[in-house]
């Protein structure tokens, strides 16, 4: 997937539309992959912490080399020496504990990793709205132009034919000319918003995207039963508070009874009597046996320890319970700007409406030489506005009902 990805990365052109894009940020966007690296990081602690459940084997082999003038007769010159161990814990509560902080913890970094997740998804929708915004504008802009030259031309005609007078023809060169640089500025802005979209991708090339710049519909359902199941910093904090009880717990444990078995298998020459005689022999055997530490007396180190573990988890349970009322008081703001976006919407299209039967009138009036010239660039001017204002407030919108599904969890 990832080559695939790089091929398409580097090709010409290619088209993107939202969901592709959301696809892309989850796949490349570097905060999403340090988060997956840290996931599989943790995982390998996990097999780490089961290691000490298990039973330890450990083979130890020697060789030494004497020199017969400095050893006595009962040493062999070149000593051989083996011996294979086996430890096995029998009860560790220190071994279940931290197996038990591997697995929570992983789950914490899958939390986390969602919370990532939907902050790039949050993110690239905005991203995506803008470049429809910015494409919508230099589509407006390109129609603007159009309208301008065609008025310049035709109030260039009649001030040739001497029916206009020269003020006029010079304020529709002005407005043309105008009209030009805003659409070169529309280029730029559009070009801008597309390159802010790639850096945030990862990629490169050129790249256009598909889709209408239309009001997304906010989510269905109860938003603050949302907010209480769903939030990923709630869901994080939850997670985290439930690490720090355990953490205590881990310290706690530090100081219990620990009981395993060992068992041990030696092998080694030896010099030896045999027959009135010293010869070399081998000899080999083994022992075995429970081992039970049972700390005593640690200084005042034990309850040291808990508590400041205990402070920690006080210190999460602060923090869960005051950001769970400020969400709430974001949330009732989030959903009132909403509101209020969506009545922006509707007012704004009113207004759209209302300023093209203006233009339309104005410029029949003036093609049949009743209106003036003001009132033909006013008309028009209102008209762009009009259209500009209506486009960026649907953007505004779907920013935030972004913002929402961040906060929902969605």
């Amino acid at each position: 997937m990832r080559v695939l990805l790089l091929l398409i990365s580097f090709s010409l052109s290619f088209s993107l539309t939202l969901e592709e894009a959301k696809r892309l940020a989850l796949e490349n966007q570097l905060e999403v992959v340090k988060g997956e690296l840290d996931l599989r990081k943790l995982e390998e602690r996990i097999r780490e912490a089961k290691g000490g459940i298990l039973p330890r084997i450990n083979l130890t082999a020697t060789y030494i080399r004497w020199d017969r003038n400095y050893i006595s007769a009962f040493v062999p010159p070149d000593k051989y020496s083996a011996t294979l161990t086996l430890n096995q814990s029998l009860f560790d509560r220190v071994v279940w504990t931290a197996l038990e902080l591997a697995r929570t913890s992983r789950e914490l970094q899958e939390l986390v990793l969602g919370d990532v997740r939907q902050t790039v998804l949050a993110e690239v929708e905005k991203l995506f709205w803008a470049v429809l915004l910015k494409r919508e504008i230099l589509r407006e802009k390109e129609r603007s132009l159009t309208y301008w030259e065609n008025y310049y031309l035709m109030v260039k005609e009649k001030y040739e034919k001497g029916v206009v007078p020269r003020f006029e023809f010079l304020r529709a060169r002005a407005q043309f000319r105008q009209a030009r640089a805003d659409l070169i500025r529309a280029q730029s802005d559009l070009r801008a918003s597309l390159n802010s979209l790639k850096s945030f991708l990862g990629l490169t090339g050129e790249v256009s995207v598909e889709g209408k710049l239309l009001k997304t519909d906010i989510p269905s359902g109860d938003p603050y039963r949302l907010l209480e199941e769903n939030n990923p910093t709630l869901k994080v904090l939850r997670k985290t508070l439930e690490l720090r009880r355990l953490t205590v717990e881990a310290r706690r444990s530090e100081f219990y009874p620990r009981l395993s078995f060992f068992f041990n298998y030696n092998w080694e020459n030896i010099m030896d009597f045999t027959n009135g005689r010293l010869k070399e022999d081998f000899r080999h055997g083994y022992n075995l046996g429970l081992k039970l530490e049972l700390p005593l007396f640690e200084g005042g180190s034990r309850v040291a320890r808990i508590a400041q573990e205990e402070l920690e988890r006080v210190k999460v349970d602060r923090e869960l319970e005051f950001t769970r009322r400020k969400l709430l008081n974001e949330l009732e703001t989030l959903l009132a700007r909403i509101r209020s976006a969506e009545e922006e919407i509707k007012a704004r299209e009113d207004t759209l409406l209302a300023a093209e039967e203006s233009l339309r009138f104005a410029t029949e009036r003036y093609a049949y030489g009743v209106g003036s010239q003001v009132e033909l660039l006013d008309a028009r001017r209102n008209y762009e506005s009009a259209k500009l204002l209506y486009l960026e407030s649907i953007y505004a919108y779907n920013s935030l009902v972004a913002d929402l599904k961040r906060m929902l969890g969605l």
